[in-house]
């Protein structure tokens, strides 16, 4: 809740530097701004419809999500101002709210599925205070004490303990308080246990028409692409052709893939003496793989591209899911976090070629919808996702344990 200070005018801002701003009272929050960045990080991604251009009695509206980037403002307790750069979140599955004012105004606490108030001894949130406002934010220990024997204590007893009673479970003696804190970490834990897959089955219920997207491009599926595609699936492959074989397609999608870059034309002279009429890329390449699948397709990308960036994306996932989401694309949940974020560095959409080995329809429409200006490049589509497991079948597996040898861990 610190971030959200209200930024201050110039007379309050004199009174902050000599200790005569009461940081510690309600009307000291920007509620407003609070309450939209709660309500982005709650819902976690936006839903928008879709209506394909089929014959009237085919008509099918499909949704498609993208995840919702939150910009935090970055409060400076030193120079009592709002800094120009913000801070970029994401929406999650469980969004932890904490600060001394988090019960105070109705329309936060009716966003909260379980309000805890901590009841720390008076003694303690003072020597807490000290270490904080001296170590952290630069005050001194005369102005610390005089702004919480003036503002801070006053501010408690008026305002933030009597919130108690909006809370759903008080937790006394704070940190002392063991066993309460570990029933709170049961409950979360709980909590992202049921809601671990919410997005990924929503997704993959996306409906879908017959027809790919015509962003979508797909190797020619020629007896060498097959014939590399039949090892890789295998059950009983070796982990070394494994990894030989893919790294071997790796490189032929990200050769594909380098065909819908822009190129220059460009002029050399050739040992002969005599002028060669070609081509150049136009912009320097960046992969970003998304690990820790994606990343086996670095070494694909720097035997065409040597002074090709390397850049990384950890998406979290689910450690015991099993579902291969990141070199192949299934429900394209891992794909839409990626383009997202890249999107929120400023990167534009009609710049982004993602790759991956496999795909299955619901996560290319997916991807496709959510960004209609990003081209995929895959080797080969399989026809659905598994309804029990989000597996794409046929499919190839885990991918990244394969890759890695992790399939027994």
């Amino acid at each position: 809740m610190d971030s959200f200070y209200k930024v201050l005018t110039p007379e309050q801002s004199a009174q902050a530097r000599g200790n005569n701003f009461n940081f510690d009272h309600p009307s000291a929050f920007d509620y407003d701004i609070l309450y939209e960045t709660l309500i982005k990080l709650k819902k976690g991604y936006t839903s928008c419809e879709f209506v394909h251009d089929y014959p009237e009695s085919q008509w099918v509206k499909e949704k498609s999500t993208t995840l919702k980037s939150v910009d935090i403002p970055v409060y400076n307790f030193s120079t009592h101002s709002r800094e120009a750069k913000t801070k970029t979140i994401y929406g999650a599955n469980v969004v932890i709210f904490e600060g001394i004012f988090a019960l105070y105004d109705k329309r936060i606490t009716n966003l909260m599925d379980l309000k805890i108030f901590v009841d720390t001894d008076a003694d303690i949130r003072l020597a807490r205070r000290l270490k904080r406002d001296i170590t952290e934010r630069g005050r001194d220990v005369q102005g610390v004490l005089q702004q919480y024997t003036r503002f801070v204590k006053p501010s408690f007893d008026d305002y933030i303990q009597p919130t108690v009673k909006n809370a759903d479970v008080i937790i006394p003696r704070g940190l002392e308080n063991a066993v309460a804190i570990d029933l709170i970490t049961k409950h979360i834990q709980r909590q992202l246990k049921d809601r671990l897959h919410s997005l990924r089955w929503d997704l993959a219920r996306t409906p879908i028409g017959e027809a790919l997207p015509d962003t979508l491009v797909v190797l020619e599926p020629t007896n060498q692409i097959k014939g590399m595609h039949t090892i890789l699936r295998d059950q009983t492959t070796s982990r070394d052709n494994f990894i030989f074989y893919a790294e071997r397609l790796s490189t032929l999608v990200i050769e594909r893939g380098l065909a819908e870059l822009p190129f220059d034309d460009h002029t050399v002279i050739t040992p002969t003496n005599a002028e060669y009429h070609g081509k150049r890329l136009s912009e320097q390449i960046c992969g970003v793989s998304i690990l820790r699948a994606g990343g086996t397709m670095e070494t694909g990308l720097l035997r065409v591209c040597q002074d090709a960036r390397i850049g990384k994306l950890l998406i979290q996932t689910d450690p015991t899911s099993g579902e291969p989401q990141d070199a192949t694309v299934g429900t394209g949940a891992a794909g839409l976090m990626a383009i997202r974020v890249l999107l929120d560095h400023d990167v534009p959409a009609e710049h982004i070629i993602f790759l991956t080995f496999l795909a299955a329809p619901q996560g290319i429409h997916v991807i496709a919808n959510a960004f209609p200006k990003v081209r995929i490049v895959t080797s080969m589509v399989d026809p659905a996702l598994s309804p029990d497991t989000l597996w794409i079948e046929p499919g190839l597996g885990n991918f990244g344990d394969r890759y890695f040898g992790t399939e027994a861990d």
